[in-house]
């Protein structure tokens, strides 16, 4: 006890030291998303004056979600998210925002797992949980034996590549990466996920970013503890299990509440007030020019906006732009933004589904839709709207296919169209009607009345095609090599968001507060992150790899299926000449 009380006042007295020599520091963080706001939250734990400027007005960038008048109370949000067992950055961050007096966020908002499924226009759904503790990839994607093995010889070429992968892999399109090991129809299905999942959808996603996002969900070393429940005890979140989802719109059971106790931190937050531009002198940041005409200054500036508005901003410093890590952000941007629109559908009377949380692909739409229904995660003091017992969330994650409807992609639909599109490639799915039919007596979806419909109000649609005020940028063929680092070469300007080089290495939530906190690390070394994890042998091969690479020799496995047949080859031969 004794020792226990000298380590408590030792901690207690470091954490003093660390706070008075930093108190007099401040800090201007533009840009209020998770990125931003994870910055803000380290910086104030260490005691500095931080101040938060958000264009929007409120905080949460493309994770926010918003409750409106207009809509009649029913809760929307940019895209529905999960939470995978790899979010490590994320769990930790959430286990430091109070709740209530007694527990945190991590105790509180957070789901158990979604069970995912494929529900194609014909036959039934496939689920990819039939084998206890792991993923059974052929009921899933619809494979044959021979597909599944050759699909894991091509991922497993990945996970045992760094350099290679990362240059390499990085710039060859995922579905073409696969297209000569998988029949047309099981390609089709298998690159429909990517979209949904990996959140770069097929017609720009990088085998890189596919093989690696898939590593990180199926080897993760990480588990997470989780207390019992009205659903039953305890339980563990670890690799090859589902997402969670969070228990509520995420403004109102995260983000709100975040924002109440960074205030509470003396963290100050100025809304819908637009960084204009950023004064340079002497290879220092100076000041910072607001869009409304005031100037900002302190000493530390952290720069955690998208990177199209970033790009903008660094235009506007011509000094700036030819900086190292800072003169990326042009050819960053360069393929502009991706498109996806996400709508509600709320129903008037409740929907019951055959398996708990369970969350769907439509996998042979053209416009790549993913739908969850919000009741089956959210409690009952996240209310669904006027006369709404049942809403929908839907993501249409492809934006350059023709629907079947107009025969426009996504992007030339205007939203009289791109309703027509969407609920008609809805109805085409046998999958998805069967699923609700077995759970609700037979009655279809479809003999559910539909109360209202709304698409996420921050999309413009026009005859110029779909514009959004805030646009979202994603990992591509086109990115991987352009990627800034958080530290920069002026010595009080950092770099935050999921578009920064991160260990996730894909356009997420865990990226987001993985570059928050190596930014604040830029300054404070002790400051801990957690790395993706992987296994050793992984680590091993990714090594004899980037030697073989250097050499332009093939894949490690390449090498090694080589030799295993020369060597094996030879054997045979020495044993017929013996």
């Amino acid at each position: 006890m004794v020792a226990e009380s000298m380590s408590t006042s030792t901690k207690s007295a470091t954490e003093l030291l660390i706070k008075s020599s930093t108190k007099s520091k401040s800090v201007a963080i533009f840009g209020g998303g998770i990125a931003g706001l994870t910055a803000a939250h380290e910086f104030a734990k260490l005691g500095y004056q931080v101040k938060v400027f958000e264009v929007n007005a409120d905080a949460g960038g493309f994770f926010r979600s918003a409750r409106r008048k207009e809509d009649q109370g029913m809760p929307s949000e940019y895209s529905w998210h999960g939470m995978g067992p790899w979010y490590n950055n994320f769990f930790e961050l959430i286990k430091e925002i109070p709740f209530d007096e007694h527990s945190s966020l991590y105790d509180n908002i957070l789901s158990r797992p979604v069970v995912f499924g494929l529900a194609p226009n014909s036959g039934s759904a496939h689920f990819g949980d039939s084998h206890s503790g792991n993923v059974d990839v052929e009921n899933l994607f619809c494979m044959t034996t021979k597909e599944k093995w050759l699909w894991c010889w091509l991922m497993g070429k990945a996970w045992c590549s760094n350099t290679r992968s990362s240059q390499k892999y990085s710039n060859i399109n995922a579905k073409e990466a696969w297209r000569p090991y998988l029949a047309a129809s099981t390609l089709s299905t298998w690159s429909s996920t990517f979209g949904p999942w990996v959140g770069s959808d097929w017609c720009h996603v990088s085998f890189h970013h596919v093989a690696h996002f898939f590593r990180k969900q199926l080897v993760t070393k990480y588990s997470y503890h989780h207390q019992a429940d009205s659903e039953g005890g305890p339980w563990e979140h670890k690799a090859r299990m589902g997402w969670l989802l969070l228990n509520g719109p995420s403004s109102e059971v995260w983000f709100d509440k975040w924002v109440d106790d960074l205030k509470k931190k003396q963290v100050e937050f100025h809304w819908q007030t637009p960084l204009h531009r950023l004064c340079f002198d002497n290879n220092s940041i100076t000041a910072a020019e607001l869009a409304n005409g005031e100037t900002v200054q302190a000493d530390i500036y952290v720069l955690a906006l998208n990177p199209f508005s970033a790009a903008d901003i660094l235009d506007r410093t011509p000094l700036l732009q030819n900086k190292p890590q800072l003169n990326l952000f042009k050819p960053l941007v360069q393929q502009g933004p991706h498109t996806q629109v996400s709508f509600r559908i709320g129903f008037k009377e409740p929907m019951s589904w055959p398996r708990k949380r369970c969350a769907l692909v439509i996998s042979d739409s053209a416009f790549n839709l993913t739908l969850f229904a919000q009741e089956q995660a959210w409690g009952e003091s996240s209310p669904l709207g006027d006369d709404i017992q049942s809403l929908w969330t839907v993501t249409a994650c492809v934006s350059k296919v023709p629907g079947p409807v107009h025969g426009l992609c996504l992007e030339q639909c205007t939203e009289e169209q791109f309703l027509d599109e969407v609920l008609f490639q809805l109805k085409q799915s046998h999958a998805l009607d069967e699923l609700v039919k077995k759970a609700n007596g037979g009655k279809s979806w479809q003999d559910f009345s539909i109360v209202r419909i709304t698409v996420w109000h921050e999309w413009a649609f026009s005859p110029e095609g779909i514009t959004s005020a805030q646009p979202k940028w994603v990992n591509s063929t086109h990115t991987q090599q352009y990627l800034p680092q958080q530290k920069t070469t002026i010595p009080n300007l950092v770099l935050a968001g999921a578009h920064t080089q991160t260990t996730a290495d894909v356009w997420s939530i865990e990226a987001a507060v993985e570059s928050g906190k190596l930014a604040v690390k830029v300054f404070e070394p002790q400051l801990k992150v957690i790395p993706q994890s992987n296994f050793l042998v992984l680590t091993i091969l990714g090594k004899i790899d980037d030697v073989l690479y250097y050499f332009k020799l093939p894949n490690v496995l390449d090498v090694g299926l080589a030799v295993i047949v020369i060597l094996s080859v030879s054997a045979i031969a020495f044993g017929i000449a013996g």
